[in-house]
């Protein structure tokens, strides 16, 4: 029985050659399978205090700011942290002001896995996006890698607005939808991957 990851992939491929999208085409027949990889372990408050995290700066950044915060978690409750707790761990004011209302959310506190994944696409922004600091692109982080949805389309994020300037340069978000839905997570994942090579 074939994975999403290989339908997806056998997808993106066939509908890039049929649709002359040469560059793209010529880079995902070529590339590695990529699946999406679920953290299975991380509760939805650590989830979006990592994407938080992760905003606006670069990948290697938020991997190390990320390990000190989680060695912070192991010596102090969650209850516990403050802005100081935070700083050392390199969070900006602004962020850690928006990490401390994230984990004290209760609705965020009260939203496992399961109940996300009951959530129309509406539903699910509309409970995330009231949380300060939690805006459209942490939302799509939440279902592409929390809740796993194979098909979000990250519009402003900064590496597949690179990767789109040169794999898919004519094509605006309609068209993309219209094309490469069901499957527009794996098509980011793909464009992520394909910016090692630009």
């Amino acid at each position: 029985m074939e994975s999403e990851a290989d339908i997806a992939y056998q997808l993106l491929t066939e509908k890039s050659k049929k649709h002359k999208h040469s560059k793209f085409y010529k880079y995902i027949s070529k590339a590695d399978k990529i699946s999406i990889k679920e953290n299975k372990k991380i509760s939805l408050p650590l989830f979006l205090v990592k994407t938080v995290i992760s905003q606006q700066v670069s990948t290697s950044a938020a991997q190390a700011i990320w390990i000190r915060f989680q060695k912070i978690l192991k010596d102090t409750k969650v209850k516990n942290l403050t802005k100081k707790d935070l700083h050392l761990a390199g969070i900006s004011r602004q962020k850690s002001e928006y990490i401390l209302k994230i984990l004290e959310n209760t609705v965020i506190n009260s939203l496992s896995k399961e109940k996300l994944k009951r959530l129309s696409k509406d539903n699910l922004t509309n409970k995330l996006i009231k949380v300060k600091g939690i805006g459209p692109w942490s939302v799509g982080m939440t279902r592409m890698f929390f809740i796993c949805d194979p098909d979000v389309w990250l519009e402003g994020d900064l590496g597949i607005k690179k990767s789109l300037k040169v794999f898919l340069p004519d094509l605006d978000k309609d068209q993309i939808k219209e094309i490469y839905s069901p499957h527009r997570t794996y098509l980011c994942l793909y464009l992520w991957k394909a910016l090692d090579s630009i």
